[in-house]
Order: C-alpha cells, then sequence, then structure tokens
C-alpha cells in the first residue's frame, strides 16, 4: 500500500515538471500517460488541480479551444489560496450510494465494459459538478455533496468527443450530448420526442 502511494506521489511529481516545462502551452493526455508510467495519471492531475492548487485548465474550463484530453497549466505557482482539501472515504461512498452506482453523465454501471477498450470494465469516480475554480467564483463549497456526483472513468475524463469533425466548426452531435447529459435531462428529453413522435400514447 506504502509503495503504491508513493508511486503515486512519484507519478504526480513528474506530471508537474511536465506541465511546469510547458507553461501556458497546451499538453495532451498521451504526453502525461508517458511520463506517470502509472494507469492513473488523470487522477494526479485532479490532485494537482483540486488538492495543490495549480491552475490546470481542461476542455472543460474552455470548450471550443481545448478538445477533450488536452490541459494547459496557465500559471507556475499554485493559487496562494488553495486549501490541501480532498474527497474523504465516508464521503466517497456515500456519494456513490446516493447516485446508486451508477455514472450520472451516460448510466454506466461498475463492470460495464469500457467503449473505448470492450477489454476493460469502467471504473466509477467520485468528482465535483463545478471544477473548484469556477464553484468558488460563485460562492458554492467545491466540496459539498451537492457539488460533487459520480461518474465513469470514459465520461469523467471528457474522452467521449461531443462534436461531429472539427470543434471549430461547432456541429454539436446531439446524440452524444443527450447520451452525456444527467439523468432527469434524458428523461426530459425522452418525454418531449416522445409526445412529438407517440402523440397518441
Amino acid at each position: 500500500m506504502a509503495a503504491r502511494k508513493n508511486e503515486g506521489g512519484a507519478a504526480r511529481t513528474r506530471i508537474l515538471e511536465l506541465f511546469q516545462s510547458n507553461l501556458g502551452q497546451v499538453v495532451t493526455k498521451d504526453q502525461i500517460a508517458a511520463v506517470a508510467v502509472i494507469s492513473e495519471w488523470a487522477r494526479r492531475v485532479r490532485e494537482l488541480r483540486d488538492e495543490f492548487g495549480y491552475l490546470i485548465v481542461s476542455h472543460k474550463d474552455r470548450p471550443g479551444e481545448l478538445r477533450p484530453g488536452e490541459y494547459i497549466l496557465t500559471a507556475a505557482e499554485p493559487r496562494e489560496t488553495a486549501k490541501q482539501r480532498k474527497i474523504g472515504k465516508d464521503q466517497y461512498f456515500r456519494i456513490l450510494v446516493r447516485d446508486n452506482h451508477m455514472c450520472q453523465s451516460c448510466g454506466a454501471k461498475v463492470g460495464d465494459p469500457n467503449p473505448l477498450d470492450p477489454s476493460r470494465t469502467v471504473r466509477l469516480v467520485v468528482d465535483h459538478v463545478y471544477p473548484i475554480s469556477e464553484a468558488e467564483k460563485y460562492g458554492i463549497d467545491p466540496y459539498a455533496d451537492e457539488n460533487l456526483q459520480t461518474l465513469c472513468d470514459v465520461c469523467n475524463e471528457g474522452k467521449w468527443n461531443k462534436y461531429a469533425g472539427k470543434i471549430g466548426e461547432a456541429r454539436l452531435n446531439l446524440e452524444a450530448l443527450v447520451r452525456h447529459a444527467p439523468l432527469e435531462e434524458q428523461r426530459r428529453v425522452y418525454e418531449v420526442l416522445k409526445a412529438i413522435f407517440d402523440p397518441k400514447r
């Protein structure tokens, strides 16, 4: 267990060095995975951003400018106000139970096949609805249960490209957008479409 923890810390250090040597420039998930040499590289990126305060932006922060799997470190030093907080085990499992152990974006559950790699199954993670920087901007506690959600690792890493063709063309792939919307929104879309295409029911 200690060896695994040390491995994660070493990977985090290597990832930070990669970002700092490419300050203000796009760093891809392939570059990060290559230096991390562990499968959980995305978790280390989140730790650098959320727990250590480094201003790392992704396509979630800059849609249209960055593609899924692209990141930029915008400042060499972490935020002075960064708090060494993280999602504790009790809270982690509380969110999983609340969300019925199901991805709130696509509905995947533990054991379902990974759509990007059929030889693997999806893993569930608990992540922020609003990134820490955005939550703080609007006076939301980033670590409140209401700002946490269960996602599968595929949705969490944003590997699904929600655009058909070049992002700059902004031709939305509606099927992907609906599939990765919260389940409540999916149900709402379903009811609207059902009323249009099957009004007699």
